[in-house]
């Protein structure tokens, strides 16, 4: 019997920073709310957040976390977010 693979394995370690803020699974908290966007939208804002320039008044907050991703990271996160963040 064959085991899963995880295809968020990449960012796991990295969603845990991620969740500080914006909860476990993305209903908000210090950050806004993540749960119900789509994965456009979500690599949209980190994508920008990298580029180091705004998207509301928190995005200086996101500008160190944006920059240690990479692309790759950021589109799996954009698509971790819009499957509802599942367990595997």
């Amino acid at each position: 019997e064959a085991v899963a693979e995880d295809r968020f394995e990449d960012i796991r370690k990295t969603w845990v920073a991620c969740a500080a803020c914006h909860g476990a699974q993305g209903q908000g908290g210090i950050g806004p709310k993540l749960a119900g966007q789509s994965a456009d939208d979500i690599i949209s804002k980190l994508l920008t957040y990298k580029r180091g320039e705004m998207v509301g008044p928190q995005s200086m907050m996101m500008w160190p976390q944006a920059k240690q991703l990479t692309d790759g990271q950021i589109g799996t996160i954009g698509v971790f977010v819009q499957e509802g963040f599942p367990d595997k």
